[in-house]
């Protein structure tokens, strides 16, 4: 290259012109959706007046333990007891609140050994 001469102007890899609208808008993933949903439904929870102050920390708890790949949470009382302090009759009463009040699906386990199944129900309003 001669000493006078610029370097040549790099090629533009990525024009503008090239983009599409919905592919430069990212989609979120299922993680992200599934983060999202379970912070909708912890505003949710929160937002119940008529829950005992046990049914926020358990809704904490549970949303926390829920497998993305399967949809819910099954947590043993035992380590729910252990997580917020609460007797297992604590837990059992509130749990069927959180179920009453259109929060929580629950299966219950069948017999000794065997976990109920927790499943969080976002109302249709509040999901994007």
């Amino acid at each position: 290259m001669p000493s006078g001469d610029a370097p040549p102007e790099p090629a533009d890899l990525d024009p503008p012109s090239s983009h599409s609208t919905a592919a430069a808008t990212p989609q979120p993933s299922a993680g992200t959706k599934a983060a999202r949903n379970a912070f909708l439904w912890l505003l949710q929870v929160a937002e119940d007046p008529d829950l005992p102050p046990l049914g926020y920390r358990l809704a904490i708890i549970i949303s926390q333990k829920v497998d993305r790949r399967k949809g819910y949470a099954h947590p043993p009382h035992s380590e729910l007891m252990k997580a917020t302090g609460a007797s297992r009759r604590g837990i059992q009463i509130t749990v069927k609140a959180l179920e009453q009040r259109g929060h929580l699906g629950v299966v219950v386990g069948r017999g000794s050994g065997h976990a109920n199944r927790y499943r969080l129900k976002l109302d249709p309003g509040r999901s994007r």
